[in-house]
């Protein structure tokens, strides 16, 4: 019963990445950038299933985003087509986020976690926010706004009760830097050079891009990954079990 759940559980989200990829839904155009969504069911079926399972979602979503960069090409389509930015980087976050959730679990300092994470990323939507108000961003303000209330009623929560979801919501944020980080990383490594080219910037400007792209899209990407983790990890794991 509990395989069949599981297998349930996999054909949600597998479709849940491909709806949201074939519809648009889950890649959100932000500059050259596209910010996405659907690191969303690799990080659920990691941190309330396994490894296993989070890296198989995983290597679907890598796939699907090869392909979304073969047959939807943006200006930076070029370093989406290397396997290594586009399929490695969603193989490794999983294992990350499963880590995380494992050793995050059964914590004693589980508030002073949630007080860290919460606070670091508090102050970095805050900064989206300047960033967007500067620009005139209507929608990302109120979405960065929204999320920094949201983070605090996590922390809150995390004061009153123990549960899945404080864990769940943490994890998911790290993870989802990590996966950040480490496409942009291997952007930067590679293809340094051309990215500045398809930006037309000078290659000593890169850097300052790349952290803004983690800073900027990143962020608000994980804090949105961390809430809807956390919010269904109680109702996916009693569904499960």
């Amino acid at each position: 019963m509990k395989n069949t759940k599981k297998l349930v559980v996999s054909a949600i989200l597998v479709s849940w990445i491909l709806v949201l990829g074939m519809t648009q839904l889950g890649f959100i155009p932000i500059g050259p950038i596209k910010a996405t969504t659907l690191h969303i069911p690799v990080l659920i079926a990691a941190i309330i299933y396994d490894w296993k399972m989070g890296m198989g979602l995983g290597l679907i979503f890598g796939l699907y985003s090869l392909f979304q960069n073969m047959t939807r090409p943006t200006p930076l389509s070029f370093a989406f087509l290397n396997p290594l930015v586009s399929i490695l980087p969603r193989l490794i976050f999983p294992l990350i986020a499963a880590y995380l959730y494992k050793k995050l679990k059964n914590n004693k300092n589980l508030g002073m976690h949630m007080n860290i994470v919460g606070s670091l990323a508090i102050i970095a939507l805050i900064y989206s926010c300047y960033k967007a108000y500067i620009a005139k961003n209507t929608f990302g303000l109120i979405i960065g706004a929204v999320l920094i209330l949201v983070v605090i009623g996590f922390v809150i929560m995390a004061h009153r009760e123990k549960s899945l979801s404080s864990p769940a919501f943490i994890s998911a944020i790290l993870a989802s830097v990590c996966h950040t980080l480490m496409v942009m990383g291997l952007i930067y490594l590679i293809y340094l050079d051309k990215y500045a080219l398809a930006l037309g910037i000078e290659t000593n400007a890169v850097f300052g891009v790349v952290m803004g792209v983690v800073i900027l899209n990143g962020v608000p990407e994980a804090v949105l990954a961390g809430v809807i983790v956390g919010a269904l990890a109680r109702r996916i794991d009693d569904f499960s079990n």
